[in-house]
Parts: structure tokens; sequence; C-alpha cells
């Protein structure tokens, strides 16, 4: 198969998928596997210290594509998606392993969630106030359609 029908068979298959039918997931109750002591975590962290982390997302890319952070430290970071596709922030070992004190969306500000599926919208932002808990590398994806196929993935390093 040529490479040009290889993207157009992509590209349709892309387009009837509709490339964007995941949606934000979080809850208020920890789901199997998370930390259940998250509520607690946050409460005694001095968030005048976090420190800002800016994570871009465009089409098929995550800039910067490694994240380092530092076990017990507060981060806010903040996820813009400059492209013109919804992309999600998605890493579920790594959720599981952190207490988060706010997501803000333009939608909604949630206090204490636990974030299974982080989606954000073309020309949107997300805010997510976090401590990472456990040291480990863990990797980030983009679940949309074919986004991971097209090399939109990266890393976090918690140390």
């Amino acid at each position: 198969m040529s490479y040009a029908l290889y993207i157009v068979l992509l590209s349709t298959v892309c387009a009837l998928a509709g490339c964007s039918g995941i949606k934000t997931d979080i809850r208020t109750e920890a789901p199997p596997g998370y930390r259940t002591d998250a509520a607690s975590r946050v409460a005694s962290v001095d968030w005048t210290a976090a420190e800002i982390v800016t994570v871009d997302m465009d089409e098929y890319d995550f800039a910067p594509s490694s994240l380092n952070l530092e076990a017990g430290k507060p981060y806010r970071l903040h996820i813009e998606n400059t492209g013109g596709k919804s992309h999600t922030f998605s890493s579920d070992p790594f959720f599981k392993t952190i207490a988060v004190r706010r997501l803000t969306t333009r939608e909604d500000t949630v206090e204490a969630p636990f974030i299974q599926e982080l989606v954000v919208a073309p020309g949107q932002t997300a805010d997510l106030e976090l401590v990472a808990l456990a040291p480990g590398e863990y990797s980030l994806v983009c679940d949309e359609p074919l986004h991971e196929i097209f090399g939109m993935t990266g890393a976090i390093h918690v140390q």
C-alpha cells in the first residue's frame, strides 16, 4: 500500500470515528487502585510554593514531551491545547499515584478529584494542582483515535 493511500485511509477512519468521543473522566471517590488519602495529603501542602509547569498539546505532540517532578512537591500543571483537535492528557499509572488538590477548566473547578481521563478541547486549558507521591517512570499519551500512533506520547519522571 502506498504511503499516500495509507494516510487517506487513516484520515477516513479518524473522520468516521469522530476523533473526539472521549470525555474527561473525574471521580469524587477513589476508584480501585487510587490513593484514598489524597485529600489529607493536599491539605498539608503549602500551595503558595507550587511550581507551575506548562504543557502544550497540539497535533500529535506534547511540549515538553518529558516532565520531571519531585515526589512530595506541589505542582500546578497548566495544560494548553493549541491544536485544532481535542487532546487527552492520559497517564493511568501516574494518576493513581498523585494527590490532586483541584482541577480547573473553563467549565468547572473540582476540588480533590480523582482523574481517570483529562480531555482538553482546542484552544482550551486545564490547571491540575497536584502532589506526586510515588517515584517512578510513567508513560503519557493522547488517547484520541490514532494520536498515539502519530507520536503523541511522552513521559513523566517522578524522583
